[in-house]
């Protein structure tokens, strides 16, 4: 893949307190906040992206007369495609560059590729258990096949990248670091993902959230590596942290932290009454369910897996406290049934 200078070039957008912000769209869900500060040393960043945005990116910190050889630390919030698989082929590009993660996904991704291979295997098992009808099972299959086909096909483009995730340093909870002159704090926030961590500024009380809340709603996460305690746990810790702004991975600025924080616990709660209350008017399956809480218009772009992933964990916790039951029919479709 070569790294060339795009048609449209983002803004490298000053957003106060010495950070910067940088809106790389994506060919799916909502575009990537990549946010960065300029240190003694040169360039901090909080994710990087898409592999496909990497021109993107090279082109944007042109605007500001930098360059990948002034990248010298990049630190991911966790390992959700959009966030980190532009490292398989940055790193190739940006020789000087030491990069930062929770110390479990150091130690248990290795080959990006294959763990990639294993969440589309989890993917399709969460649509088989979701679409009874065959051929509108066959349809969102093959949909979502031709999305990760496009993924390997942009690493197969390049002879520069690396399959093999690289992490420099890893990172365990609590743990504080400088970057060119800038102390920064990490809480390990699982939830949306097992790997997630937040990096903090606690001089300026910045808390980089990653995607654990998305556009003051709840964070929409996978079934297939999130987890629904996790997530409510991370939620009650941040709201005893000091947090002055939360600098969300994709859409604006979150007005008021705690505040939203609360809001998305409750929005949570709301959601697990409301399938309760579905199903004991009667049995209902994954789809329908889903559909009930967040919509049909989700069926479009790359949103349904995770949607489908967030209402599945509310089914799991359901179910574990003895509510309902999962009756499991041919090719893995589940049916639902209250049990009180």
């Amino acid at each position: 893949m070569k790294v060339t200078i795009p048609k449209r070039i983002p803004d490298m957008e000053d957003i106060g307190d010495g950070v910067f912000k940088i809106i790389l769209p994506q060919p799916f869900y909502a575009p990537n906040n990549i946010y960065l500060y300029q240190g003694d040393d040169g360039l901090t960043l909080i994710d990087s992206g898409y592999i496909e945005s990497i021109p993107m990116l090279q082109a944007s910190l042109k605007t500001k007369g930098f360059s990948f050889k002034d990248i010298r630390h990049i630190i991911y919030t966790h390992n959700h495609l959009d966030h980190i698989s532009s490292s398989l082929v940055l790193k190739s590009y940006a020789k000087n560059v030491t990069y930062y993660g929770y110390r479990a996904m150091a130690d248990g991704v290795g080959n990006y590729l294959e763990s990639m291979v294993l969440f589309e295997e989890a993917t399709e098992d969460l649509f088989h258990k979701a679409f009874g009808d065959k051929e509108e099972l066959d349809r969102i299959l093959e949909e979502s096949r031709q999305g990760w086909r496009q993924f390997y096909s942009k690493f197969s483009e390049t002879k520069k990248g690396d399959p093999v995730l690289r992490i420099d340093v890893k990172i365990d909870h609590n743990d504080s670091l400088e970057f060119g002159g800038r102390l920064l704090r990490f809480l390990h926030t699982p939830g949306h993902n097992l790997y997630h961590i937040t990096p903090v500024d606690p001089s300026t009380g910045i808390y980089f959230s990653g995607d654990l809340i998305i556009a003051n709603l709840t964070a929409i996460y996978s079934e297939m590596d999130g987890n629904l305690s996790d997530y409510y746990f991370t939620l009650s810790k941040l709201l005893e942290e000091p947090i002055k702004r939360m600098l969300p991975a994709h859409g604006s600025e979150i007005e008021d932290p705690k505040k939203t924080i609360t809001l998305v616990k409750k929005t949570l709660s709301i959601l697990e009454k409301g399938v309760l209350r579905r199903l004991r008017e009667g049995e209902s399956d994954l789809k329908v369910l889903m559909e009930a809480a967040i919509g049909k218009k989700v069926h479009n772009g790359g949103h349904l897996p995770t949607a489908l992933g967030l209402v599945y964990s509310i089914i799991q916790k359901l179910v574990l406290e003895g509510q309902i039951r999962i009756e499991k029919r041919e090719n893995g479709y589940e049916i639902f049934h209250f049990i009180g």
